[in-house]
């Protein structure tokens, strides 16, 4: 009754203010405070588990700094003992570079030598064949006087018989299905840069391959001539002689001679074995641009800036003949292979094919709209390679002279020389701007371009006899071998 009386009050609010707090419930505190100190226990072996594992944690973390502490002084410990094995090392092979310097002059010069010595053999070998073959031709003959003279007669100087052109013969590379060929340096991703260095302080002008070594020589405006390897590109003989630029070389057939031509107006020969010019040839009134071997060897071709083309008797180093009729320069020879007959290259933008026996001019070819600088056959001679001043290569059929076979234009920069390799496959082209153009005849053509002369005008370009690389030379007196 009394407990309705007093909620009845309370919810009217007649109750006093005192008197309107409820009584605490014991029980009810007291399972508020347990369930709060199981949860702080629960709390606590939480935090004793968290403690337990950061212990561990801490003796493991401990025992792995000791470990990389013990591993840091151990590498330094061998950093110190390195570093002076180092410098031990360092103290002992300095001693060994004025030793290699010594062994590298020695190798160079044994290197030297060694060719020399090769060229001078081939030399005497040509040589006791040649007496061979004369003294059989004397054993045949009968004698009709006594072999012992009764009183000695003295000695006549004898002046040198005239060298008699001797006859074609028949060419071997007709017979020859397969020639060693160049395209396989293109095939194989392209030609690239394997040597480049300096030859001369100019420009260089000609490089030319040895017939049957690993040797070039190049040509330069410094008045000289540079032998080098072409493995290696080290120097083995350098010719001075010339009193202005050079503009060409080229190897004898037999490889132990070097014919040069210079703006002097003069062409040399010189000797390898003797290692001096052995013969001077003075006729040109004007600066001489290039010559051009005779298959025999017995003969040599140069062409001028005096619109005539000479060709000279090398046994008596006398002019045998001035082949005149183009109006302008002559800027390019060549003899074609196995052949009697000269290919010239002149500034009125014709080529002229002349028989050496006769003096004659026989075919003259026009197609050109600018000055011819180069001209070239391949191995079997059927084929003519001719480029101009504005960048103009074309292909000739030697056996039908009327119009080029085949015309490109390569580049508005001029040509200045073109090479084809032993299978005439593959032609190379030197350009004014710093590029060479290949160009792939097989079976379909191909044209393409490589650099590496840093944007230098690129005057020459040679395949090698074995068809393995190409030489080319620039006007920063730089040679670059591609591979």
């Amino acid at each position: 009754m009394f407990q309705a009386e007093w909620y009845e009050l309370q919810v009217t609010g007649r109750l006093p203010t005192h008197l309107s707090q409820t009584l605490p419930d014991v029980h009810a505190q007291n399972r508020q405070l347990e369930e709060r100190l199981g949860d702080l226990e629960r709390e606590l072996l939480r935090q004793r588990e968290a403690a337990r594992m950061s212990q561990e944690q801490y003796v493991r973390l401990k025992k792995e700094r000791d470990y990389h502490r013990m591993q840091h002084r151990r590498i330094l410990q061998e950093k110190s003992l390195l570093a002076t094995e180092a410098d031990r090392l360092r103290k002992h092979f300095s001693s060994y570079e004025p030793l290699l310097q010594t062994l590298r002059k020695k190798y160079q010069s044994v290197t030297r030598e060694k060719m020399l010595a090769s060229l001078e053999r081939d030399r005497a070998l040509s040589e006791v064949e040649c007496l061979q073959s004369t003294l059989h031709s004397v054993q045949q003959k009968p004698s009709y006087l006594s072999p012992e003279p009764s009183a000695p007669v003295a000695a006549m100087p004898v002046k040198p018989a005239p060298t008699v052109i001797p006859g074609e013969p028949a060419n071997p590379y007709l017979q020859e299905s397969t020639l060693p060929s160049s395209t396989h340096l293109t095939r194989t991703g392209g030609l690239q840069p394997v040597h480049t260095f300096s030859a001369h302080q100019f420009a260089t002008s000609s490089v030319d391959v040895h017939p049957s070594k690993e040797v070039m020589v190049t040509a330069s405006d410094d008045h000289t001539w540079k032998m080098w390897t072409l493995q290696s590109c080290e120097l083995l003989m350098t010719g001075e002689g010339h009193s202005d630029w050079l503009s060409h070389a080229a190897f004898h057939p037999s490889g132990d001679l070097l014919a040069t031509t210079s703006g002097d107006g003069s062409v040399k020969l010189w000797d390898f074995t003797r290692a001096c010019c052995s013969l001077t040839l003075s006729e040109h009134r004007q600066p001489v641009w290039q010559c051009s071997w005779h298959w025999s060897g017995q003969f040599l071709a140069s062409g001028g800036m005096d619109h005539c083309s000479k060709l000279w008797d090398i046994a008596r180093g006398l002019c045998v003949s001035t082949l005149r009729g183009h109006s302008d320069s002559v800027n390019a020879v060549h003899f074609l292979p196995f052949s009697n007959s000269l290919l010239s290259a002149s500034a009125d933008k014709t080529l002229s094919l002349w028989d050496i026996r006769t003096g004659l001019c026989v075919q003259t070819y026009t197609g050109h709209q600018n000055s011819c600088n180069d001209v070239i056959s391949d191995m079997k001679g059927q084929r003519v390679f001719s480029c101009d001043s504005l960048g103009g290569l074309l292909s000739w059929d030697i056996r039908t002279p009327q119009e080029p076979v085949q015309t490109w234009d390569l580049s508005p920069a001029a040509l200045h020389s073109v090479a084809v390799d032993p299978a005439g496959l593959l032609l190379a082209c030197a350009r004014g701007d710093g590029v060479i153009s290949l160009l792939d005849t097989s079976p379909s053509v191909q044209e393409w371009s490589v650099s590496g002369h840093e944007e230098e005008c690129v005057w020459g370009v040679v395949f090698s006899p074995s068809a393995d690389c190409l030489v080319s030379s620039s006007a920063n007196g730089s040679v670059v071998i591609w591979r």
